[in-house]
């Protein structure tokens, strides 16, 4: 296999459509034609078909889709590690992050690579599962940092424990409720909570034998999560380090709950047995060599 079979077969498989395919690629249509049947020459196995409505994939289409977007990733590393061997200090790093951890760890982690790596380039998305497990299984991500998965994490992928990083519920210090001390009490009040942590969110009530809040405002921007918390009645959970940052400035404050949240665990989610480059590793060492800040703390390893 060529990578200009695989980027032809990725090109047709996105546009569904050989017209469109060749347009992307500014190639003509016989060329992608051409190039897409010596692949399935190659493998020996057809990979498209032709509808009504265009291109179709077969199963095996399908299946090949991803592992073509990864080897052409794969093939990218593999130059990128060659040319830092031979140059140092070039590469392209692509990291997805929660909120707490771009704006906790991030600054000083990236002050100390791009102080080893200034010619380094970095892409960083807050990206978190399952959108992040999808780039990490198409090699469009190297790694993810993100709550643990624990248990629900698909058998391709592993995750590294980073830290624990410890909970609030906070609201505006004229909030009705300020003062409240148990989780009952704020059973009736209206919550904001980002819809990938809506299970999370759930989870708290459930444990401790209430029911969930019926009044949920889903909100997926921290940006405008922490802009409606300082300014209106709505309640939040927080990780405690990036509340102390950058929510107490704002006029929030955490309520004085007798039963503690109990603390989440952190971690970095990668493809199972992938290798990292020269450039994403020194990434990844910033990161877990960064001093954790009040709030966030080391994880305790397990007895065998």
């Amino acid at each position: 296999m060529k990578p200009q079979q695989l980027t032809t077969f990725l090109a047709v498989a996105e546009n569904r459509s050989i017209r469109a395919a060749a347009r992307a690629l500014l190639v003509s249509q016989p060329a992608v034609t051409r190039t897409l049947r010596e692949l399935e020459r190659d493998l020996d196995i057809a990979l498209v078909r032709r509808s009504v409505a265009g291109i179709e994939l077969t199963d095996a289409g399908m299946a090949f889709q991803v592992r073509a977007g990864l080897l052409l990733a794969e093939m990218d590393r593999a130059r990128e590690e060659l040319l830092f061997m031979k140059e140092g200090g070039h590469g392209h790093v692509t990291v997805a992050m929660t909120s707490t951890a771009g704006m906790t760890l991030l600054p000083a982690a990236l002050d100390a690579f791009t102080r080893r790596m200034p010619q380094a380039r970095i892409s960083i998305t807050e990206s978190v599962p399952p959108a992040a497990l999808r780039k990490l299984q198409d090699g469009t991500l190297d790694f993810a940092i993100a709550n643990s998965l624990a248990d629900s994490l698909p058998s391709e992928f592993e995750q590294e424990p980073l830290f624990m990083m410890d909970l609030v519920i906070g609201a505006r210090t004229k909030h009705p409720m300020s003062k409240a001390t148990t989780l009952t009490e704020l059973q009736d009040q209206l919550w904001v909570v980002p819809s990938r942590n809506q299970d999370f969110f759930s989870q708290l009530f459930v444990s401790r034998g209430l029911e969930v809040p019926a009044r949920v405002l889903e909100c997926d921007s921290f940006a405008i999560m922490t802009h409606l918390i300082g300014r209106t009645d709505l309640l939040g959970v927080f990780s405690a380090a990036l509340f102390e940052q950058e929510l107490v400035p704002r006029g929030v404050a955490a309520l004085p709950l007798r039963d503690r949240l109990s603390p989440v665990e952190v971690g970095a989610l990668t493809l199972r047995n992938s290798r990292f480059t020269p450039t994403a590793q020194f990434f990844m060492e910033c990161l877990k060599t960064r001093p954790l800040p009040p709030g966030m703390h080391p994880v305790k390893r397990r007895r065998l």
